[in-house]
């Protein structure tokens, strides 16, 4: 959550993302479906509607309003009437692109697990089908929420690899802090105490090295604290660590992880050591926006 004076801010979810997105294509779309089902069917478009949803019972209050508001319902209309109504507007492509918010959209409905990258990804495909169907207007408040979307998810890896510079700083300085005072203290008891009691001195010695050994080995294996108390993005619960231990709980989580590339983490972790030296080399943030990859 980001705090702006007296107003509140609360940044959005993947979730939130995807629901705005498909809320979009459903105000734009709309009079475009009902359009070109009348070319098909003339006065029977209603009962064309209305047979996509008898079945469903989780649908039936859409008989007392308009079908079409639902995205569930569009996006099946485009789908069940392609051959008949859509593709000779759109092509193979938008259809793909048909198919793949159906899915998004069911995993919305039952609570999947979502990421940045599935926002992006539905958020991109309805822009395109915007665009195709000449709903340029709409079309660019979805690339204003692509940007913001990159934004959340590039800043978010760039505070990590910051938090990690800070914390690996700190422990060189404390090392090296121990490592002095260790030195100083051994230097200190062989030169003063080590011709009156050389047992002693050689018991204290060791101890000194001990002790300070410690510090520095707890020290050296002391996790890195990247974040502090936060929210977590996908489920908004306060959590105190990087990886929210109520999302890895949940099978869908562990469904997502599990189809997550190695290289797809990687390619991230390099992008933001790469803003970091955009950070040190460029001091204006007009010419450091302009250089972050799109």
């Amino acid at each position: 959550m980001r705090r702006c004076r007296s107003k509140v801010f609360i940044v959005p979810t993947p979730a939130d993302r995807i629901h705005l997105a498909l809320e979009i294509l459903v105000e734009e779309w709309t009079p475009f479906i009902r359009q070109e089902l009348s070319k098909s069917y003339g006065h029977r478009v209603e009962e064309v509607i209305l047979a996509q949803i008898r079945g469903d019972r989780n649908m039936a209050s859409a008989r007392f309003s308009d079908p079409l508001s639902d995205p569930h319902i569009l996006l099946n209309v485009v789908w069940e009437q392609w051959n008949h109504c859509f593709r000779h507007q759109l092509g193979i492509f938008e259809r793909s692109l048909i198919s793949e918010l159906r899915e998004f959209r069911n995993q919305l409905a039952h609570q999947s697990f979502l990421t940045e990258d599935d926002a992006y990804r539905v958020l991109d495909s309805v822009q395109r089908l915007l665009v195709a169907t000449g709903h340029t207007q709409r079309a660019t408040q979805l690339e204003d929420e692509k940007v913001d979307a990159l934004r959340q998810k590039f800043g978010h890896r760039v505070n990590r690899e910051l938090a990690r510079i800070r914390f690996n700083r700190r422990r060189l300085l404390d090392i090296a802090l121990y490592s002095l005072c260790c030195f100083a203290l051994v230097t200190t008891l062989w030169s003063f105490l080590w011709e009156r009691h050389w047992l002693a001195t050689l018991l204290l010695i060791a101890f000194v090295i001990f002790t300070f050994g410690y510090f520095i080995y707890q020290r050296l294996s002391a996790a890195i604290p990247v974040f502090g108390v936060h929210e977590c993005a996908h489920c908004r619960r306060v959590i105190y660590t990087e990886s929210c231990p109520y999302c890895e709980q949940s099978p869908a989580h562990r469904h997502r992880r599990a189809q997550i590339l190695d290289p797809r983490e990687e390619a991230d972790a390099t992008l933001a050591h790469e803003t970091l030296e955009m950070i040190d080399q460029s001091a204006n943030p007009l010419e450091l926006i302009s250089k972050v990859p799109r």
